[in-house]
């Protein structure tokens, strides 16, 4: 595979501004030689966040953060280093050499195949009587069919795996999911479906969504798996669609299925998405955010939105800032999105306008069923809400929901936060600093916001992690994973010391949003490890040698691969 010559990169760099590049997301004003702003790495209410243009290099003295123009779009807006090499020869106006375009093959490669296959289900369409009469019965027209290239998967076993195979390629439809290898026998994975082509942000196909037309079908939606292309608790199902009428109206609508979006947009409500059958991550937000700061979750008024609601308000508390709107709004009736907006279009705008604030969401949902006249349920309602206030970055709307809570329970906030306070003492700071290396910290970082990743990686990384208490928290990922995330309550019911050095790590800003980045610094960090025991062996065996003593046939292969 072809790589950018460093020339190339130190070129490109040298014919963009830094400043430009990264005022397009934070706010910078000039200060000395340079500019400052607040870091969009970690919560500060300080600006400590340095960008120079004449060194074209950034530096946040409060987190660390550092690095040039390619190092802020990878790390901030979540992009590979391929994609942020094109953004900024974009904003140069310079062209990547051709050896490069290389790299790009194998993702045009299969982003080429689900089109192709996209257009087979399409077609289908067209004969597929069945589906047409159900899309009819939903009030999908056809130019919503044709806005989301929604299709068909025929009742077939090789009607997609057919046109891979006079392609050769069989491997690279296993490789994105569309097709299945049991038994060695390779069939589709999607048949007699309704399907939903998802697209990246850039209009790409990147996986498929498949509602059953069998009512008896186990299964009512399947996804593709996650692959090269997708990584499903970062995408949402209609952002590319819904893009213009996001900025128009400045506002996104967060409902649960593929059918509530296109039924929304048809309605006159095309700002809205959806999340892919998962948790609400805090990936999705940050995400989101860059198109409007005003978010509006759309959920059934039944237990299940309630509890999904709830899920996706604490997966997201880490992310609020004080120029972030989220509201919470419920369809009762046992109706969802899609059929009050077909019913009622008006009645649904109603539902939206009068959504629950972030705030009263979270305390009227803890204070439910609970007497704060009573000591016993004031104490119970404060220790349930503590926590959750405090993963929310400092700054005024804290500052508010704390004078809230005070007021509530008649303590004040210095009774309250005393914990809080003496936790972030520099005493104590210095001392939880000491116990836990920067590499633990880490570790536990890009866990937590890619618990999956822990799975996979869990055996090997145990043996590494030296803190205790960050054993503990990771060996509890598995237990209080859902979905693609995990249920953050949890780990605010455990002894204080990890509750601690949970909060402490949530408030942070993370640093590896992008999975294959995540795993990639896993990688390098076992195979530091690695190389650091090779090395301990090395010398331990080249001491025995210097000592005269005898080495076995095992210890001379060591020293003598290791020299080489």
């Amino acid at each position: 595979m072809a790589s950018l010559d460093r020339a190339f990169i130190d070129d490109l760099l040298s014919r963009i501004d830094i400043v430009e590049v990264i005022g397009n997301s934070v706010q910078l004003k000039k200060h000395g030689s340079g500019y400052k702003g607040l870091c969009p790495f970690h919560a500060e209410n300080t600006p400590s966040f340095n960008v120079s243009s004449a060194k074209q290099f950034y530096h946040c003295f409060g987190c660390g953060a550092s690095g040039d123009a390619i190092k802020f779009l990878r790390e901030h807006d979540g992009l590979t280093f391929m994609e942020a090499i094109e953004k900024l020869a974009a904003i140069a106006n310079v062209e990547i050499p051709k050896s490069y375009s290389k790299k790009n093959d194998s993702s045009k490669k299969l982003y080429q195949i689900n089109e192709t296959i996209n257009k087979h289900y399409v077609q289908n369409l067209k004969s597929n009587n069945n589906a047409v009469k159900y899309l009819e019965n939903r009030g999908i027209t056809r130019d919503l069919i044709d806005k989301f290239d929604i299709g068909v998967a025929n009742d077939s076993w090789d009607s997609a795996t057919k046109i891979l195979k006079s392609s050769n390629q069989i491997k690279d439809g296993l490789k994105i999911g569309l097709l299945v290898e049991s038994k060695g026998k390779v069939y589709d994975r999607f048949r007699n479906r309704i399907m939903f082509p998802i697209r990246s942000t850039s209009g790409n196909i990147i996986a498929f969504g498949g509602r059953a037309l069998d009512k008896d079908d186990n299964a009512k939606y399947i996804n593709s798996p996650e692959s090269d292309l997708f990584y499903k608790s970062a995408e949402l199902y209609g952002l590319y669609e819904s893009k213009q009428d996001i900025s128009k109206k400045d506002q996104i609508i967060i409902v649960e299925g593929y059918t509530d979006v296109v039924a929304l947009h048809k309605n006159g409500f095309g700002n809205s998405v959806a999340a892919l059958g998962t948790a609400f991550t805090k990936l999705h937000l940050t995400k989101l955010l860059r198109y409007s700061k005003n978010i509006v979750f759309c959920f059934d008024g039944d237990v299940a939105g309630k509890k999904a609601a709830w899920k996706a308000m604490t997966n997201c508390l880490t992310e609020i800032r004080d120029d972030t709107n989220v509201g919470f709004s419920f369809i009762q009736d046992g109706k969802d999105p899609d059929e009050l907006s077909n019913q009622d279009p008006n009645a649904f705008k109603d539902v939206i306008s009068n959504s629950l604030t972030l705030s009263d969401f979270l305390f009227d949902s803890l204070i439910k069923n609970l007497n704060l006249n009573k000591i016993e349920d004031k104490t119970k309602f404060t220790r349930s809400i503590l926590p959750l206030i405090q993963l929310i970055p400092m700054g005024i709307y804290r500052k508010l929901l704390e004078e809230k809570l005070s007021s509530l329970t008649n303590l004040s906030k210095e009774d309250l936060f005393k914990d809080r306070q003496k936790s972030v003492s520099n005493k104590d700071k210095k001392t939880i600093d000491s116990k836990i290396s920067i590499t633990d910290n880490l570790l536990l970082s890009i866990f937590l916001e890619h618990p999956d990743l822990f799975e996979e990686f869990s055996k090997e990384i145990l043996n590494i992690i030296e803190n205790e208490n960050i054993i503990k928290i990771l060996k509890l990922i598995p237990k209080f994973k859902s979905g693609n995330g995990f249920q953050m309550n949890k780990f605010l019911e455990c002894d204080d010391e990890i509750k601690n050095i949970f909060l402490t790590q949530s408030s942070q800003k993370v640093m590896y949003k992008n999975k294959a980045s995540a795993k990639n610094t896993i990688l390098s960090i076992l195979e530091n490890y690695e190389g650091q025991n090779r090395e301990t062996e090395y010398f331990a065996i080249l001491q025995k040698y210097s000592d005269g003593e005898n080495l076995t046939d095992q210890e001379k292969e060591i020293l003598k691969n290791f020299k080489k």
